[in-house]
């Protein structure tokens, strides 16, 4: 049976590449090149709750595409990040990094700038086709806030945000109603260094896993009935080898680095990537990569109890390349059994099986793309 995936690209020029995966005969090929606003690349891209729309972090823009087929998707519009107009200003960095469309009505869109001026999200309404109608908030983080990755728990009632420069983890109220926000709190990291990217949430609600970018490990949390806040459990898995050499000397970086061992020498070499869950919740998957083309990434698989306390870290494998700005791992939304993963340092995405607890890359496809290689999205 064919699956047909959507992939974006981190520069321009922008374009959608479908690709399509044949789950008897393990091959992938390009299906289509589809062109969408040259100065607007999707470096994060999700479907709607339907996937009948594409909605994409594009540099300086939230973007838009109505999905017909896989060989057919149409740009609706762009939008800007309206909380601060030095975010939409071409001489400054701030870049929309992420985006997250709610599962369960109202059906907004949620989108995190990062780099500077990133202290707020962005919320958009849509019409009933799904396409992006306007900007309807923009909530609070803080000045010192760059989040990377947002979650919602399964009832999506509570949103939680990885404040990568902020090191924090942020919890938001989701308004039944409206789909507004309203701050909860917020938690510190456990370490000054670790620099949260990404979060995950076990359907059960109970768990939350953080992934350090920094501090290259998974942390474990448990959530407050009571507060909804995230409470760290003091339980991390690396997602590093603890032997995996820095290639950094001492002296050098002895001022920036967190302290002078090898952890923190590993911390310059590598910077972990995303955590997702299978479909089933019984398995998580998390990936980091390398600042060296010359130095692989790593993809971890861990196994999860019936209520989300992760029973063992059953791999810590080598990825093919450093994984670029990419590595990032997106499993099926029907089986466990598959899973793609991306690469913009070479260009190309793959497919793995994940069979008996073993993972196993099954087809591979290269695409010479200027920046190919963000996420992966399972269409069919």
């Amino acid at each position: 049976m064919l699956h047909h995936l959507m992939i974006g690209t981190w520069t321009p020029p922008g374009a959608i590449f479908t690709v399509a995966f044949d789950d008897e005969k393990l091959t992938l090929g390009l299906v289509k090149r589809t062109s969408i606003p040259e100065d607007e690349p999707i470096s994060w891209m999700t479907f709607d709750h339907k996937k009948k729309n594409i909605y994409g972090a594009s540099m300086k823009k939230w973007s838009g595409h109505k999905v017909i087929s896989p060989t057919e998707i149409i740009h609706t519009g762009s939008h800007s990040m309206g909380h601060d107009a030095r975010a939409g200003d071409v001489n400054t960095n701030t870049r929309a990094i992420f985006v997250l469309a709610a599962n369960r009505e109202p059906y907004n869109v949620y989108g995190n700038p990062f780099y500077k001026h990133a202290g707020f999200g962005n919320v958009f309404s849509v019409d009933d086709e799904g396409v992006i109608k306007e900007n309807i908030q923009n909530y609070e983080y803080s000045p010192q806030t760059g989040i990377h990755g947002m979650v919602f728990d399964s009832a999506e009632e509570y949103l939680y945000s990885a404040d990568l420069t902020g090191n924090k983890i942020w919890t938001h109220r989701r308004q039944s109603k409206t789909g507004l926000l309203d701050v909860v709190g917020s938690v510190d990291a456990p370490d000054p260094s670790d620099h949260p990217r990404w979060v995950a949430m076990h359907p059960a609600g109970h768990y939350l896993y953080v992934l350090m970018e920094a501090g290259n490990r998974l942390g474990v949390y448990v959530i407050d009935d009571s507060t909804h806040l995230p409470v760290f459990t003091h339980m991390t898995y690396p997602l590093v080898p603890p032997g995996a050499p820095g290639r950094f000397n001492r002296i050098e970086y002895k001022n920036i680095l967190a302290s002078d061992s090898d952890v923190g020498l590993n911390q310059k070499m590598y910077r972990s990537d995303v955590v997702v869950l299978s479909h089933s919740g019984n398995y998580l998957f998390a990936t980091a990569r390398s600042n060296s083309h010359n130095v692989t990434g790593y993809v971890s698989a861990f196994k999860l109890g019936p209520v989300g306390n992760v029973e063992k870290q059953i791999c810590l494998n080598p990825t093919p390349t450093s994984g670029g700005h990419s590595n990032a791992i997106s499993p099926c939304d029907w089986s466990d059994e598959w899973l793609a993963l991306t690469d913009d340092q070479e260009g190309f995405v793959e497919v793995y099986r994940w069979k008996d607890e073993f993972l196993a890359r099954v087809a591979h496809l290269d695409i010479k793309e200027p920046g190919f290689g963000m996420n992966a999205i399972w269409y069919d």
